[in-house]
């Protein structure tokens, strides 16, 4: 009798490796730490859909934060605010750093760590998650060396948060992920019934998370569950979406290749032309952004290379001209190209130690300050993390 009959295949051997791997890791983990108690336990979430909102509904709020600036402009500040409130964040972030530059070189170290520390806020909500982390160490730094420990308690819980956040968009990808399976499956079995309704809801939490080339797999999914039955234009306008959403990822060659199957649809001449010029601007889109986003870079780059030198006038209107660059690329711009479902599942399980670690820093610190109330609220978010 042959050993390798018994054997699972290669591939199969190293999955079960890598879950006996991943068990082991969080027994040790959870055996290691200590145990912290939630203080609201009522908060937990059923759905992924849910977590995320208690976690999107954590956010301090904006308008008090804005008004602890002191900015002395009641017109800029209702401004400042407007902008934050209705997701227009690059174009705030280029005004805030303005005054933060202003600050620093009147000295004035807590109002440039305020505004970092509002921005970082701010980035969490965007899901610009290393922007966020960049700018809330800055604002950590600051709050560390004025020894102002309810500013470092902020900085600690919107880290805290912040990871709680990574977590969360990680969670809602493998769950969008798996859901698209699930309905791909529904369909090669033959159970159309609710297969359109779960592949619209993958598309729907997909755009939701701006995981827009998972969306894009859907959207070509959806198309071809409508050739099946001959619905064409469905089909058609599936496919359409597709191939704009893989063009302004800059994933050109799926979407010429979607464009190119769309005479099967009854697509005429004209209209495919019109459809060419259309993913053509898109991706010259996706280009023109990429451009501006390592224009970017760089500029951030002389900025420490600046401030390094003690010229921190030069730093901060490099740190300016980045944003105002940022500022002119497409909202899509900061996620054209995400990592797999399977690498961000995995990292973000290192995020919830992060923010436990945080939390706890910050609960500290608030306790230690006599803030109360902060505290409790540091102390509650540890419901949030799962």
């Amino acid at each position: 009798m042959k050993l390798k009959q018994f054997l699972p295949e290669p591939s199969t051997a190293i999955q079960i490796i890598v879950l006996a791997l991943c068990a082991q890791w969080y027994l040790l983990q959870q055996s290691g730490e200590s145990v912290v108690e939630p203080q609201n336990t009522s908060s937990y979430a059923t759905t992924e859909q849910e977590a995320m909102y208690l976690v999107n509904n954590s956010a301090p709020d904006i308008d008090e934060q804005v008004n602890r600036l002191n900015l002395n402009n009641s017109e800029l500040e209702a401004d400042i605010q407007h902008q934050l409130d209705n997701g227009q964040f690059k174009q705030a972030r280029t005004r805030l750093l303005e005054i933060a530059a202003q600050a620093a070189a009147d000295n004035d170290e807590k109002q440039v760590g305020d505004i970092l520390l509002l921005l970082g806020g701010a980035a969490i909500e965007e899901q610009e998650i290393n922007t966020a982390e960049m700018l809330l160490y800055e604002a950590l730094e600051i709050a560390i060396s004025q020894g102002d420990s309810m500013a470092m308690g902020h900085s600690y819980q919107q880290l805290g948060r912040l990871n709680i956040k990574t977590r969360a968009l990680a969670r809602y990808a493998s769950e969008a992920y798996d859901n698209l399976w699930l309905a791909r499956n529904q369909i090669f079995r033959g159970d159309y019934r609710d297969a359109e309704q779960n592949l619209r809801q993958v598309i729907d939490a997909n755009l939701d998370i701006r995981r827009y080339s998972a969306a894009a797999a859907a959207f070509e999914t959806l198309a071809d569950f409508h050739h099946q039955f001959h619905d064409n234009y469905q089909a058609q306008q599936a496919a359409i979406e597709a191939a704009k959403l893989y063009a302004s990822s800059g994933q050109i060659d799926r979407s010429q290749g979607l464009l190119n199957g769309l005479d099967r649809y009854g697509v005429s001449t004209d209209q495919l032309n019109s459809l060419n010029a259309d993913i053509d601007a898109l991706f010259r889109q996706h280009q023109d952004d990429a451009a501006k986003m390592a224009q970017a870079r760089d500029l951030q780059m002389l900025y420490h290379y600046q401030l390094n030198k003690g010229d921190q006038q030069a730093a901060w209107a490099q740190r300016i001209k980045a944003s105002r660059t940022l500022a002119n690329t497409s909202d899509r711009s900061m996620f054209q190209r995400q990592a797999e479902v399977m690498a961000i599942l995995y990292s973000s399980n290192f995020a919830m130690d992060r923010a436990k670690q945080y939390l706890s820093r910050a609960g500290q610190l608030f306790s230690d300050t006599g803030a109360a109330q902060n505290a409790e609220e540091a102390q509650g978010m540890h419901a949030l993390i799962y």
